[in-house]
Order: C-alpha cells, then structure tokens, then sequence
C-alpha cells in the first residue's frame, strides 16, 4: 500500500509558490547581469590606462540651426563611453586622442566626426528614409505621413513577448478601438475581435477582417481562426484599419475595420539564423472559489440556518408563510421558540432536520461527516436510505456559540481540484533562417508550441512552417511566393459540444472543482478517515457511497457525483485537428517608369476534423458508449489584378493611384457521422461502432453539406500630396456576392479623405523647437457587410431526418418514422448592409518625436442593418420572423494613444505607451412589428421590448418573460441596455429580501368587467410609476441598470533598458461597463440549497446574512430547505421567479486592470559572444497573465461573449505562465 499516496496533500500549489519561481528565476539571470557588467567596468578602467585621453565639448544642431536635445553622442569604437545632450544641444565627452565621435538621433542620419582641437558643432541631416516611415495599408504600402484615415501599427514585439496560442489573445489593450473577449482559458481556442464595437443588429457579423499577406482569412468561430494558426515569430507588422478611408478597398469584407498582418521577409546580406526556445509552466489563472470551502463554516451555516427556520419558521414548516394579501411574512417578532431551544435543537438535528420538528430524516447534509467527535451519541432517525440520526452527548456545533466543537477532529479535507489541475511543462521553439542578395530574398521558418493546460488531458499542439521568397528575375520583373503551414492539435474537455457552451455541467471539470463540497470525502474513507484502497492498490474514489458514517446510512452521493469524473475527464475525447495551407504566388512588372501591374494568385485550404467520444464504461455515455466526427474540407482561391502608378510634379506634387480586380470563389464540404455502441473500449474508429443509433444528442445522425460563394470585385484609388502639407485620397469598390439575388447583387463602395500638416505652415514656424508634427485628418465613406447571411440564405432549404427509430437496444439503428422540416423562409430583396463612417482626427509629435499621438472621434450609421423581425406565422409558413433590411444603429467613439521616450540616455532607456477608448451603440430604428402595441395596460416603456442574451434581438410579445438575462430595447436606446429585477435589501419586519417594483396602470386601475387590481390589489394606494419595494418576490419588476458596454477601455505598454538589461510591461484595461455572473449568482440564489453541489453556498453568505441582532446585513435571512427538488422555487433565496431570473445582486462593475506580461532579459555584450560565432544571444524570464484586478476577485469580466454582459457559468479560468526563454542569432 502506497503510504506516499495516504498522505499526500493534492492541493494545487500556491500563487505565492509560482511566483516564488519567478524570483528564482530572476536569481540565476543575476550572475549572468553582474558578471557582463563587471566586465564592461573593467574594460573602460584598461582602455583609460592605456591611451592619453582629452576631453571635447560641442553643440549638436538640427538643419535650422536649432539645437538637438538628447541627441546621442558616443565615442567611436567604444560604445560603452558616451553622453546625450543637454536642453541647449550641448554635450562634454572624454574621449582617446585620435578618435572620432559618432552623433545619432531619432529622424537625422548618424553622422561620424573627427574632433580637431577639443571643441566641435555638428550639423544633423534629416534621414529621409526615417521620416518616411513605411506602412502597410489595403493592397499595398504607404508613407505613414501621408495618411488620410485611421490607422494603429501594433508593434509585433509586444505581441511575440507573449506566450500565447493566439495572435488574438495578444492584441487585447494592444491599440485603441480593440476589443477582445475571451470565451475560456482552454489552450488554442480562439477569440472575438471587434474593432469600434458593433456594426449590426447582427451580432454575428460583426467581426474584424483578418487579412494576411494581402488574402483575407476566413473566421469561423474559436475553433477555427487565422489567428490561432499563426506562429506570431514570423508577423513583421501588424496595422489595424478603423475608418472607411482606410477599410473601404475591403469593400463588405471590411466593414468592420480590418486586422492587417505582414510576415517577415529576407533582407539583402549575409544569411541570418536566429532560434528561440522557450520554456515554462502554465498554471491556472484568476482562480477563486466564491463559495464555501472548509467544512467547519459549512457546518456553521448550516447550523444557522436550521436554527432560522425552527425559530422563525410558520406553522410548523421552517419556512416563511403568504399572508391573504400575498406577501411573505416570518415569525421574527414572534419566535416559535426562545433563542436557547433553536441553538439546542439546530445542534442536535444538524443532519436529520427537514423543516418538520417531529419527523426527522436524512437532509441535505447527507450524512456526511468531516469530523470524528468524541462523546457523541447518534440515535437513528429515519429509514432505509434516508435513515440519520440524532446528535447528544457532544455535538459538532456547540449550541452555545454556534461554531465547530474545539474537540472535533478533522477527518480529511478533499477537494476535486486535486485531480484534476496540475502545473503544466510547456515548450516552445522556432529556427528561422533569412538574408538575399540584391536580386533575391528569403525567409524560411519552423516552430513548434506545446502548451498543455493546467485541467488534466487538456493541451494544444502547433506544428508550423513558412517560405516567403522573392527574386528581381529583370529589372523590370519581381517575382516571389509566400507559403505557410500549420498543423494544430487541440484536445478539449468533453463535456464541451458547442463553439460557446461550457458542456452540460455533468461533463464540465471545472463545475467538479468549484461545485465540490467541503464536507464530501473526494476519496472512500474508513472510521478513522483513512483512504480505502481497492485490489490494484489504487485509491478509491468516493462514487459507490461506501465511506464510513457514524450517522448510519452510507452517505448517499448525489447524481451528478454518482460517476467516476477522473476516468470520464482521461478517456472522453473532444478533439480538433486543423491542416492550413496558404499560399500566394505574385508577379510584379515595372513599366514606362511610374507604372506597376502586380498578379496575385492565392489559396488557403483548411482541412478540419473534429472527433467527440463518450466511453461505454462510466458516465453518460455508458453502457453503449457514442462517437461523432465532423469534417470539413475548405478551399478558397483568391486572384488580383493590380495597376499602380506613382509620380512626383516637381518638389510639391505627388500623384498615385491604383486601379484593379479581384476575385474569390470558396468551396466548402462537411460530413458528419455519429455512431453509438462500441465493441472495443476507447477505440476510436468508426467502424469500432456498430449502430447509426445514439442516445447521447450531441452526436449527431450521419449528414452532408456543402457551401459555394463567390465574390467578384473592381477597386481603385488615387492619393494626391502637395507641398507634403495637403492630402486627398479616394478609394472606391464595387462588390457582386453570390448570397444575394440577381438584382441586388452589386454593391458599391466608397471612401474620401484628406489631410491637412498643419505644424508645416508658415503661421506655426514659431513652434518649430518643440513642435515637430500636428495633422488633421478627415474621411467619410460607405462600406458594406453581408457577414450576417449564409451562402445558401435567399434559397428555401428543407431539413430531413430520423424522428424515431425501431428500436435503440438491437444495434441496428433502423430508423421507424421521417421527418422533413421547412427551413426560414426568405426574401429575395435582401441586400447589403451600408455603414456611413465619418472620422475627424489629429496626429501629432512633439519634442524631436519624444511625444507621439493620436486623436480620434468616429461615428458610424449602419442603414439597412439585417434584422430578425417578426412576422405573422400564418402568413409566413409558421416562421415566425424574417430576416429583413429593416434596422439603422449608430456607433459613435472617441478613442486616443500616446507614446512617449521618457529617458533616452547612452545606458537607459525608458518608453511608455497608453491607448484608450470610449464608444456608445444605438439602436436607431427598427420596424414597425417589433414594438409591442403599447397602451397603458403594457408594463414595459412604451415603444420598448426585451431581448435576451441567446439572441442579439429576440422577437416576442413585448413582454417580460422566460429565462434568463434581458436587455431592454428600443429606438434610441443602447444597444446593451441591461434589464433586470433590482434587490431592494432586507425587510426588517421578517429578515426577507425586498424587491423593487415600479406601480403599473393595472396596480391602481380595476378591471372593467371584474373590478379586480393587478397583484390582488397589493399596490393600489400608490401612484402609477412609483417604485416601491415588496416582498412578493413574484412582483418584481426589471429596471434599466446600466450598460454591458465599458465606458473606457485600452492597454498600457511600458520597456525600461539600462545597458544590457531591458524590462517590459504588457497592460489592459477597462473602465466601467456591467457584467452578470451566472456562477455568482447561483451561489447566493441557491445558497440555502446547502449541499447542491453545482452550486454551493457563497462565502459572501457567511456573516453578512440577516438576523434580529445583525440588522445591517446586506444579504436575507438564512433558511434551510431539505427538499433539493423544491430549492429555486423560494422567494427566500434571492431570486425572484426561480433560479434563472437572477436579479442585480450578481450584477458587477466590469471594470478591470490586467498585467497581461511581464518580461525581463539580458542581451549579452557581443564582444562576449562573437568568437563563438554568435551575433546577439539574450536569455529572459516572462510571466504571463500575471494579476488581474476586478471589482469581484475571482471572476474575469473577459470571459464572455463581446458585447454580451453574461460571464458564463463556471467558465474555464485563463491560464498563468512563466517561461524562460533564450534567443540566438547567428
């Protein structure tokens, strides 16, 4: 018997502990720090010994004859020995006899100076190339300077410092107007990014354009995203695109900003070999249980509560009564018994209570017991398997103070976490080679990511590959291909079937670690706690309800714990294998000296396949056991035709232009199968099946399908600059898509923009020492979106399938009866969605480009926005809504960055970024139909419905009803206007929750026919409109709240070098904004459901509940409910109509600050490193998602849907790493 496994604590180890790791890590970097710097010392002390030295002093000028300051100056050949000028241009260097002084600044070409005599003015020249930054824009590149639109460069270091499986994850606070949303930690499923909010009534339509290498990328979901495919080592820029100056050549793809990446190319010169390895630990992340987690408080809530109901309870039944009005009352003012006999009483029936005083059974408690108490006496109770017992003698809580017996003995302390999280070994590495001549270039690079996550049997696998090369064959023609592969592999939880769904809770890991009671033993224990061993000298998990109980029946387990969740978590599978190819092959002929004709051909090929297995041995898929396998197969072929032309007029006018054609045509094929009845246990093949039949429903029945669409588009732009000091630009698209009929077919759309430099008028020359750039910017333009409709939207589709089979036990899988099913139906005048974007900014820099910024203010128009609308199903085949153009909706923003070199010396260096936004949705118009009638008997505000958080905007009567979370929606109202029941605090008459509710017409007028109020006439004395708060719970009305929609949002990027040495800081976050907590609010709606393992008590509970002596409590009375069925029907606790219509007491400030990474590295000095053949060699140590500050410590208001405010129910935490890294160049 394995005495190691008897003792061993499986707790999952300390944040402090990882961080520990952290240091540690920095600790042998150290050495490594000191010794080089050491070093460095003792090189400066020989060189002065050696040579006669004499000091020069000097002024540095700019070409206007202003001095420079912070100009660099450093003595040639010794780069170690330099100095920065001062605020006059002036510097003082000690320099050897016979050297030179090398001059440099940001902007002015590096110049090299003999020093005759000991004094010396320098003279910069602007370094044209510098100034002329270069970027990548639609189709093309552009100087930076010349830019009418909107646009934001990321720089790609401070997305590869990141150790992430996605591109996606990185860009969060990366640059002003992103917006990204996380659906779980689970490695290599991506995420939703949304560029200045939303553009559509659609909500799925409205995601970024991913464009890389010049081809748009195709983005299914997070299971399958360009982003997550992409090694981010090989990205060489990245820009994103916001305004429709710059996003209308994207024609409808466009429409909601485009996310524009470039990979690395070749460079004329020797070959350059560079390798990267990393190394690391992935650990969970922002991981708080909120509910009760040690057995001893669980007992003493427990205990209060019983001791509520037997004191207050009415009638005998624990519970608080209905007066003959309707309203809930207790017997607070009049106990059924003294304080003394509910503290003896909770104490003896602890486990045999069930809201009787008479008849006593085994509760909820479930006879599980933590403690060995000596001197207690158990008298049996009850029957069979609910039979319990009676404590005397000694009990486990003391009846005097209500807290654990000082003498009980803990027992054991199991938590699920201990078997199914776990640190994580992760690896990451990647060769590239580059270099060219002057008539060729090359870039070649491999990687590979393991990242496993830190749940058990979940990882992430990237195999990846890319070849860009070009090659001047004349010079007239360039040709060149750029290839890239990836292979990824990611292993999920099983429970999980849909791109967005957690999986049912019986097979979510997550729910098992944060749904696990404190006081159930995790393994069978014996009398004296002992783990129970079975034949094999493994432990035995506590799922046959064998644990030793001095209360007499075997505790029984609940169903969802019935199941051997360990051997369901290692052998069902949810698996993803993605195969991407992309290429693109181009040609590029120079002609009558401003021409250029460009030919692209691309093609990105997806191959996917999606395997999802349940065992036949335990849990739910037992005993057949099921298999379901998804495949795809995804070609699109992109061609272009470009012509460019490009031409200076003298020194003040600059022309170019381009005209072109593109086309694309993607193919898709899906097959799906699903099988049930397995032969051989965890044999993963289909023919290991022997029936079509399955009874687990997210396997589906054997199908087919295939999609074509095809796009064909004609573009064009022209720039004009005079004088670099004006600019004009226009950009124009005309798009046909196969989704739309004949006569609507061809869209059109355009863009105009101009420029004006302001700081290069004549009027500004007095600024000229401080001001270096101030540029306004101003474009309006229309582009479109279709992203909202399927391929195949304007054909009638028909659906068939099995209704019912012969039988599900035979194998056969024979099917009984058919079934065939209208698909929606449809119009043929749908068309494109047009959004008018109008932007006004300013670019500006100050202090020899110290300060660099940007303003921007936005406002968006989304006319003939696609909507849901309803319709009359008699007339429309039972449909009982309709996909039109029917919708307008505005986004407006206000969004900022700013960059600044705060200290720009020889040894240091330190630079802060900081990027904001704010932005506002509006839901404009919609049709006629989707606004309720409206007359005074309608609760709601008039020309308002409810729309929930399955749906962007749900179709309905107007009225408030069903489940779950609302927003309330109307013309001029935001579009994430939420709409909940408000908690009003504790009546202090009873201890019961108070809601608000606002007066209605029915409330004060009576019926006409009946003479009957409203609520049994419970409000009739007030006036109609006011709010007041009641204790019928079912009277609660929904309130506007707030908005899902943070007021402000963005990230902060700081790098600070001193020498060799450079650290990086890597910040998001958000300001105001609302989220709901699912999880949260089931631990307090269901928090008197004491044991309900999905959804223990909340620790926000214990204290902080209502009592006679403890009146400023936030939270009710506590109650004790022994009846699980009955538990979400019970106004007492805290929800309002059940469990799933949840009221503000869940409802959070989504405000958050998150330091996504922190790294520290050392460059070695290279005079170290070059005999060994080494060219740059800098070893790091990195931390990802290192703390997360919220308003609720333990939820990330991330982990949701964009746009929507419901966090998910426990959802899968991200994770937290630390890496070591090591990258060398050759």
């Amino acid at each position: 018997m394995d005495e190691n496994l008897k003792n061993r604590s499986f707790g999952l180890p300390e944040r402090r502990q990882w961080k520990n790791l952290f240091a540690a890590s920095l600790f042998l970097l150290a050495p490594i720090c000191m010794s080089a710097a050491e070093s460095n010392a003792n090189k400066k002390t020989v060189a002065i010994q050696q040579q006669a030295k004499k000091t020069v002093t000097g002024t540095v000028l700019d070409e206007t004859g202003q001095p420079v300051m912070g100009a660099t100056v450093v003595e040639k050949g010794n780069p170690s020995n330099g100095t920065v000028t001062d605020i006059e241009g002036k510097f003082t260097l000690r320099i050897n006899q016979e050297s030179k002084i090398s001059v440099s600044y940001v902007g002015y070409k590096s110049q090299d100076v003999t020093v005759v005599g000991n004094s010396v003015a320098v003279r910069m020249v602007q370094d044209a190339e510098a100034l002329d930054e270069v970027v990548v824009v639609a189709y093309g590149v552009q100087k930076k300077k010349d830019l009418t639109g909107s646009m934001t460069s990321v720089r790609p270091e401070n997305i590869q410092v990141q150790n992430t499986t996605t591109v996606t994850r990185a860009l969060e606070g990366a640059a002003p107007g992103i917006q990204v949303a996380a659906v779980d930690g689970q490695p290599g499923f991506d995420m939703a990014v949304r560029i200045r909010g939303v553009s559509s009534t659609n909500g799925n339509s409205s995601a970024a354009l991913i464009v890389i290498d010049g081809v748009a990328q195709q983005t299914n979901s997070e299971w399958e995203n360009p982003l997550s495919q992409l090694d981010p080592n090989d990205i060489a820029s990245i820009s994103i695109l916001k305004d429709a100056a710059s996003t209308a050549l994207y024609g409808s793809r466009g429409a909601n900003g485009v996310v524009l990446i470039t990979t690395k190319k070749g460079k004329s010169g020797k070959a350059k070999i560079t390798f990267e390895s990393r190394w690391g630990w992935n650990s969970i992340g922002d991981y708080n249980v909120n509910s009760i987690d040690n057995a001893a408080t669980y007992y003493e809530y427990a205990w209060k509560s019983i001791y509520n109901s037997y004191r207050y309870g009415v009638n005998g039944t624990g519970l608080p009564g209905i007066d003959a009005q309707g309203f809930p009352y207790t017997n607070v003012k009049n106990p059924n018994h003294t304080d003394e006999e509910a503290r003896l009483f909770a104490s003896q029936h602890l486990f045999d209570y069930n809201n009787s005083e008479t008849a006593f059974q085994m509760n909820v408690l479930r006879n599980n017991m933590a403690y060995d108490l000596p001197g207690a006496i158990y008298t049996n109770t009850g029957t069979g398997t609910q039979s319990s017992s009676t404590m005397s003698g000694e009990y486990l809580i003391d009846p005097a103070t209500g807290r654990l017996n000082p003498a009980a003995r803990l027992l054991y302390n199991d938590t699920a976490k201990d078997l199914l999280f776990k640190h994580a070994f992760r690896q990451e590495y990647n060769l590239s080679a580059s270099g060219g001549t002057d008539k060729m270039h090359y870039y070649f690079s491999l990687g590979y990511q393991n990242e496993p996550s830190y749940l058990k049997y979940n990882d992430f696998r990237r195999y990846n590959g890319r070849a860009n090369m070009d090659a001047q064959l004349f010079d007239w023609v360039k040709v060149g291909a750029n290839i890239g592969y990836s292979n990824t592999k990611t292993h999920a939880q099983a429970g999980r079937w849909g791109p967005r769904q957690i999986g049912a809770a019986s097979g979510n890991a997550i729910m098992y670690v944060k749904g696990w009671t404190p006081i159930v033993p995790l393994y069978q224990r014996d009398k004296e706690g002992r783990i129970m061993y079975g034949a094999n000298g493994d432990a035995i998990l506590n799922i046959a309800n064998k644990s030793y109980s001095p209360l007499g029946a075997d505790n029984v387990a609940y169903s969802a714990w019935t199941r051997d969740f360990i051997y369901e978590a290692k052998t069902n599978q949810d698996r993803q294998d993605i195969a991407l190819w992309t290429g693109r092959l181009f040609a590029e002929f120079s002609f009558l000296k401003y021409f250029k004709f460009n030919l692209n051909f691309n093609m990105d090929e997806t191959n996917w396949r999606r395997t999802r297995y349940m065992n036949s041995i335990a849990g739910r898929g037992a005993p057949n056991g099921g298999i379901g396998i998804l495949t795809y197969s995804r070609r699109i072929i992109n061609t272009q035709q470009l012509l460019s032309y490009s031409q200076d007029f003298g020194k003040q006018h600059h022309v170019d232009a381009m005209i072109g054609h593109e086309y694309e045509d993607l193919d898709r094929k899906d097959v799906n199968f699903g099988a049930a009845y397995e032969m051989i246990p965890g044999y993963l093949i289909p023919g290991n099946f022997v029936s079509r039949y399955s009874n687990i429903p997210a396997f589906p029945n054997p199908g087919w399908s295939l999609a074509k669409f095809r796009t064909e588009s004609y573009l064009g732009r022209a720039n004009y600059t005079y004088a670099d000091r004006y600019y004009a630009s226009a950009s124009f698209r005309r798009d046909a898509s196969s989704k739309f009929t004949k006569d609507n077919r061809w869209g059109t759309f355009w863009s105009l923009g101009a420029g004006w430099r302001i700081s290069s008028e004549n009027f500004m020359a007095n600024t000229k020492d401080w001001l270096d750039n101030l540029k306004l910017r101003v474009s309006y333009g229309v582009t479109g979106n279709s992203n909202g409709l399927t391929s195949y939207y304007l054909n009638h589709t028909w659906n068939y399938g099995v209704a019912a089979w012969q039988t599900s036990t035979n194998g056969t899988g024979i099917p009984k009866t058919f079934v065939v099913n209208s698909g929606e139906l449809v119009r043929d005048d749908l068309t494109w969605e047009n959004i008018h974007q109008f932007d006004i900014g300013v670019d500006f820099s100050f202090l020899n480009s110290r300060i660099t910024g940007a303003i921007d203010y936005y406002n968006h128009l989304t006319t003939n926005s696609l909507y849901n609308q309803i319709v009359s199903p008699l007339a429309n085949a039972g449909n009982e809504t309709l996909i039109k153009n029917s919708a307008k909706l505005r986004n407006t923003g206000i969004e900022f960055e700013l960059d600044a070199d705060i200290i720009r010396t020889k040894d240091w260096t330190w630079s802060v970024g900081l990027n904001g936004t704010h932005y506002r949705t509006i839901l404009v118009k919609v049709p006629a139909s989707q606004i309720p009638y409206w007359d005074e008997t309608i609760d709601l505000p008039k020309g308002c419905w409810t729309a929930n958080n399955e749906a962007m905007l749900t179709a309905g009567t107007g009225l408030v009803g069903g489940r779950g979370i609302f927003y309330l929606r109307g013309e001029g109202k935001d579009l994430f206007n939420l709409y909940m029941f408000k908690y009003a605090g504790v009546d202090q008459e009873t201890g019961l929750p108070m809601y608000w509710h606002r007066v209605t017409y029915r409330d004060v007028t009576p019926d006409k026919e009946t003479g009957a109020y409203a609520h049994n006439g419970r409000y009739k004395q007030y006036k109609q409109g006011e709010d007041v708060k009641t204790t019928a719970y079912s009277d609660a009305s929904r309130y506007e709240v707030g908005s899902a929609t943070p007021d402000f949002m963005g990230g902060i990027t700081t790098s600070v070098r001193w020498r060799n040495i450079d650290l990086g800081i890597v910040a998001a976050y958000q300001i105001g904004g609302k989220f709901f907590s699912t999880e949260y609010g089931n631990n307090l709606y269901k928090g008197s459901d004491l044991v309900r393992q999905s959804m223990p008590p909340s620790n926000d509970l214990v204290g902080n509940t209502w009592t006679p002596d403890n009146t400023g409590a936030y939270f009710p009375m506590q109650w004790f409910q022994g009846n699980e069925s009955s538990v979400g029907s019970l106004h007492y606790d805290g929800s309002c109509f059940g469990g799933y219509n949840y009221t503000d007491m869940a409802l959070f400030d989504a405000s958050y600050f998150r330091i996504k990474n922190v790294t520290l590295g050392y460059t070695l000095p290279k005079n170290l490193i070059r005999k060994i053949g080494i060219s740059k060699l800098r070893a790091y140590v990195s931390a990802d998602n290192v703390l997360l500050f919220s308003k609720k410590q333990g939820l990330d208001p991330t982990v949701s849907t964009i746009g929507g405010m419901e966090v998910q129910d426990m959802a899968y935490p991200q994770m937290q790493t630390i890496t070591i890294g090591l990258n060398i160049e050759f």
